[in-house]
């Protein structure tokens, strides 16, 4: 018994540091757009993430001890799904992108602030789904878009928890 006490491993307090959504910059947010509509999915991701991820915050302790981690999460990349039509006159040529989320976590000691590790997860619509809703009224008439916040929070959903088990693996 008193050799399990001295290599019992002390689970370590796991905090929330920052929570970050990279606006976009590409081309790309035009999928936001409808006629009557316009979603605005960096608000929506950053309201979900911090949903997510309800951990105490890093500032607040008060006495840290040696084997506190901190988490550090960002979404580094995400789109809405569209379709465009790049062709000539004559010649269709489509192009298209599927609604996709990347989500970093960088796991790192409160004391130190050494990184411990980092952690990518990515989730990209299934194609049945992206041609279900392609081939909608929806998409045809474009009112609103056809990939709303709804849609892209489901996938950042899905790449949290992926991001979440892989940080437990390693804790």
């Amino acid at each position: 018994m008193v050799f399990k006490e001295w290599f019992k491993k002390e689970k370590p307090r796991v905090f929330l540091g920052n929570i970050l959504v990279v606006p976009r910059n590409s081309f790309k947010d035009i999928d936001e757009w409808g006629f009557f509509h316009q979603e605005n999915l960096g608000e929506a991701l950053n309201e979900v993430i911090t949903d997510i991820f309800q951990l105490p915050l890093a500032n607040n302790v008060d006495d840290p001890k040696k084997t506190d981690l901190v988490v550090d999460v960002a979404v580094v990349k995400y789109q809405s799904g569209d379709i465009v039509d790049i062709g000539l006159h004559e010649i269709p040529l489509f192009w298209f992108w599927r609604p996709k989320v990347e989500v970093r976590a960088r796991l790192y000691k409160l004391t130190s602030g050494k990184t411990l590790a980092v952690f990518t997860s990515k989730e990209k619509m299934k194609w049945g789904e992206y041609w279900r809703k392609m081939m909608s009224l929806r998409a045809f008439f474009r009112f609103r878009p056809v990939f709303d916040k709804e849609d892209i929070q489901i996938l950042l959903c899905k790449s949290c928890i992926k991001l979440v088990e892989k940080m437990k693996k390693a804790i």
